[in-house]
């Protein structure tokens, strides 16, 4: 009895590790992109719009009716959840630039003799797969509330949405740092990211461009 259950249960848990690894795989070293390839394939994360619509969601009278509550929830967290899918998908192609970025770097150099670009890939690389393994969560717990009717942790939404911001100026920042065709590169990205209203300064930050 022993005996068939092991002989069952062995195929299943072997499936099991084999998918647990090919997601572990695919979250923490999706495979290397140029950058030019990219530009057409990021999406612009409205960062004010999210914050809006869900401020607005606040001030609204909430309903009185238990299954309507319960679906106004539903709404909020399928909204918030597609604003958070547009970050997932800029996140990993960040990624995927950055991991050919770092396949450039001689592993043999001197640590002396990094250029100030190649430091800075190595540290946003482990900085963009380790947000998205927050993102991961997040989208976890988003899908898991949304079943239950739940409401929302702005607090924990809006957290990851400051880390996604701040990984995004970086990239552009990045994509400037050397001559005239990264130069080209970074207009495209901030193009594409629906960046063109602002002004995105050197620091990681960005505000309102006054003109």
């Amino acid at each position: 009895m022993v005996t068939l259950f092991l002989e069952l249960s062995l195929p299943i848990l072997a499936l099991i590790v084999f998918f647990a690894v090919a997601v572990y795989l695919k979250i923490q070293y999706p495979p290397p992109l140029v950058l030019g390839r990219i530009i057409p394939r990021v999406c612009p994360v409205r960062s004010q719009d999210i914050l809006d619509y869900n401020e607005e969601e606040d001030n609204g009278e909430e309903p009185t009716g238990w299954r309507l509550r319960r679906e106004v929830r539903r709404k909020q967290l399928k909204v918030n959840l597609g604003y958070l899918s547009a970050e997932v998908t800029n996140t990993t192609l960040f990624q995927q630039a950055l991991r050919f970025e770092k396949t450039k770097i001689n592993p043999r150099k001197p640590g002396l003799e990094y250029e100030p670009r190649d430091i800075v890939v190595l540290e946003l690389v482990d900085e963009a797969a380790h947000l998205r393994w927050k993102q991961v969560r997040c989208q976890s717990i988003l899908v898991l509330r949304a079943k239950l009717g739940l409401s929302i942790k702005k607090e924990v939404f809006i957290t990851l949405l400051a880390q996604y911001k701040k990984l995004e100026e970086e990239i552009i920042a990045l994509a400037g740092m050397d001559g005239m065709e990264d130069s080209w590169f970074r207009g495209m990205l901030v193009e594409r990211l629906g960046l063109m209203d602002w002004r995105v300064i050197e620091g990681g930050e960005s505000e309102p461009d006054p003109a």
